[in-house]
């Protein structure tokens, strides 16, 4: 009965996947589809990141921290000032920049569901805060 409670908050929500693991990212994006998600890449390093973030809409990202050696930072960075929710996913137990000490983790290997819900709630909450921000 878990397809009962799937993740309507990611219905065509446009999610930048981060993710230098082949089939890992073929993995996210198989099952983010399935969810209604508008998949935006994958990439796996910080060039093909940047153009992707220049040239298509994101709602949220999904990072992979360390992109073959790669810091994913710079482009968090870009999200940040761009207003863009992210979640960072690590294999290691990385030494999180203090800037991004607060930001959302999961660490590898996920849950992919948990990985979906993490996503909607991220989602959920930056609406919430831009609904506020409105009025």
């Amino acid at each position: 009965m878990l397809g009962a409670v799937d993740n309507p908050g990611l219905q065509g929500v446009r999610v930048l996947v981060a993710e230098d693991e082949f089939a890992i990212a073929m993995f996210l994006v198989d099952y983010l589809e399935l969810k209604g998600v508008h998949i935006v890449g994958p990439a796996g390093d910080l060039a093909a990141l940047n153009r992707l973030f220049d040239e298509q809409p994101i709602d949220v990202a999904l990072l992979d921290i360390n992109l073959g050696g790669e810091q994913v930072y710079p482009l968090a960075d870009r999200l940040a000032a761009a207003g863009i929710p992210f979640l960072l996913t690590s294999g290691y137990d990385d030494n999180v920049p203090s800037r991004f000490a607060d930001a959302p983790r999961c660490a590898k290997p996920y849950h992919i569901q948990a990985l979906a819900q993490q996503l909607e709630t991220l989602m959920r909450s930056t609406r919430c805060s831009r609904g506020r921000s409105r009025a």
